[in-house]
């Protein structure tokens, strides 16, 4: 049943191309970086948390989205549009005025850095934080042909007709999720080699979003067909994997990120 409502949702309310991952995406991106804070940062964190009676990272994981009713001009900050046929992030090109997920992940590296900053700063800070590296990380979010992150290109999957950025949203994850984003949080967590740790630390969000955009490139729009129509039958077992490896390359990130910040 909850399957069946995940899927409802998803075909009546579609997605848009500022709202990446589904709330089981984001939240699972929450989970896994929660397993790799150190003492000092999760204490902060907590400390953090507190100030709106929060707990969990993931229990503040989706606020970006839902604030971008009121709040619109955060819309631009949930993804960057670099052209599918560019070799990679171009600020200049890509990030007018700093209006893309690439720097808002910089500048509120430095706003929960401040520790002269209101608590409340601070905190808001973290949410947009925790959202925007798991944004990043959806490869429809680093990417621009011209179809809106692929909402333009209506497709059939598992007998339902949605669009491809839905598809890459929750449609892959919902049916594997089953609704308990921590279980399959851990699941990854205990994939992750030592040596996958150590390399996916490395680097900056400019590259981060050069990987996002490779993945986009060479499979979505590359060996993945998505015509119009029923997507193909191996589509869930060559992309889901590679949507559990996004997942792990942001949970880790983003706990890099906040044992930096919060030593």
């Amino acid at each position: 049943m909850k399957e069946f409502i995940a899927m409802l949702l998803l075909l009546v309310t579609g997605a848009s191309p500022a709202w990446a991952w589904g709330s089981e995406g984001h939240r699972i991106v929450a989970e896994i970086a929660e397993q790799y804070l150190e003492p000092t940062a999760a204490r902060q964190v907590r400390d953090l948390l507190a100030i709106e009676n929060e707990t969990t990272l993931a229990g503040v994981s989706t606020w970006a989205d839902k604030i971008r009713g009121q709040r619109r001009n955060t819309a631009p900050w949930h993804y960057v549009n670099i052209p599918i046929d560019a070799a990679g992030f171009d600020a200049a090109r890509d990030c007018l005025h700093d209006n893309c997920v690439v720097a808002k992940i910089d500048q509120f590296f430095g706003q929960l850095g401040n520790r002269d900053a209101a608590p409340k700063t601070r905190l808001e800070a973290l949410k947009f934080l925790v959202h925007f590296v798991g944004d990043l990380h959806q490869p429809l979010h680093a990417s621009d042909n011209r179809d809106r992150g692929g909402n333009d290109i209506r497709v059939d999957f598992n007998g339902h007709k949605t669009n491809l950025h839905a598809v890459w949203d929750s449609g892959l994850l919902g049916p594997v999720v089953h609704g308990d984003e921590r279980a399959y949080a851990i699941k990854l967590v205990h994939s992750i080699a030592s040596a996958q740790i150590k390399a996916w630390r490395s680097g900056k969000p400019s590259d981060w979003a050069n990987e996002s955009h490779e993945v986009a490139v060479q499979v979505i729009y590359g060996t993945l067909p998505h015509a119009p129509g029923a997507l193909l039958d191996h589509y869930e077992a060559t992309a889901l994997p590679l949507v559990d490896r996004q997942l792990q390359k942001a949970g880790v990130r983003l706990a890099a990120i906040l044992n930096a910040i919060l030593k």
